[in-house]
């Protein structure tokens, strides 16, 4: 029986086929009045898909985890810096990437009012419902749409459903399957945004009831009752003792921090 240092200085990995791996981010943000969702996205100066918008992100590099390469490829290509970021989801489709075998790990960015973000990148309005995901920025005036259907799948005894995207029809699309990370990215934000203080990276550092709640109905797509929603938040928060204007009513409300959970 051979001891584990002789085993690894004989192993070799040349028997398997390597995959190379990347990370693409979606950088979600909100417009000032906390009416729209802002997605961040670049457009590609290289082939494959040159001249076409996409998440940024890029290759991993050697001696760097995911994580790192995030944050480097963030800084690289939108100028977007220090912010939080989650992993997602692992996208390991085959051939979505024309290029070779690249499995790309996925990250969501939350950052408040697009507003106040320096960046080299463009923002969209971002909307997504039963029928379609769309953006939109009017800086370009570029629209991409994608029809989208809920579609059942099974994991053992367990059936749940997703959105799905078609990419088929007329008009503008994004690069490699990055609708599906985008799509992937919202519903994963939707199931955990009521039960964390994931909200309190798109708010600043002082905010408004009105404001945030208009904030977790944007990104949840759906009405919250006022009574409910502030006892959810409250052991979260709380009050400076000052006023300042909702975004969402224009008028003076009072003004909150967060304090943690």
């Amino acid at each position: 029986m051979i001891t584990e240092k002789e085993f690894l200085e004989q192993y070799t990995d040349s028997i398997y086929e390597k995959p190379s791996v990347t990370t693409d981010i979606l950088v979600l943000g909100v417009d000032e009045s906390f009416s729209r969702l802002k997605a961040l996205l670049i457009k590609r100066d290289e082939h494959p898909y040159l001249g076409f918008y996409a998440l940024p992100g890029g290759f991993i590099k050697k001696g760097e985890s995911a994580y790192q390469a995030a944050g480097r490829k963030l800084l690289e290509e939108t100028g977007v810096k220090d912010i939080y970021l989650d992993q997602i989801y692992t996208f390991t489709k085959p051939g979505r990437d024309p290029r070779t075998w690249v499995m790309s790990i996925a990250y969501l960015a939350l950052v408040g009012d697009v507003s106040k973000i320096t960046t080299s990148g463009e923002w969209f309005d971002l909307s997504i419902d039963e029928e379609r995901i769309r953006l939109y920025s009017d800086k370009s005036d570029t629209e991409i749409v994608y029809p989208i259907k809920e579609k059942s799948f099974k994991n053992g005894r367990i059936s749940y459903k997703n959105l799905v995207a078609s990419d088929k029809g007329k008009g503008v699309k994004l690069a490699f399957d990055h609708v599906e990370i985008i799509i992937e990215s919202i519903l994963k934000l939707r199931t955990f945004f009521e039960n964390s203080d994931l909200a309190f990276n798109m708010v600043g550092e002082t905010f408004t009831l009105p404001d945030l709640q208009a904030l977790y109905e944007l990104v949840l797509g759906k009405k919250l009752y006022k009574t409910n929603f502030r006892a959810l938040v409250a052991p979260r928060i709380e009050a400076t003792g000052e006023k300042i204007k909702s975004a969402t009513s224009n008028k003076l409300s009072a003004e909150y921090r967060y304090i943690g959970s």
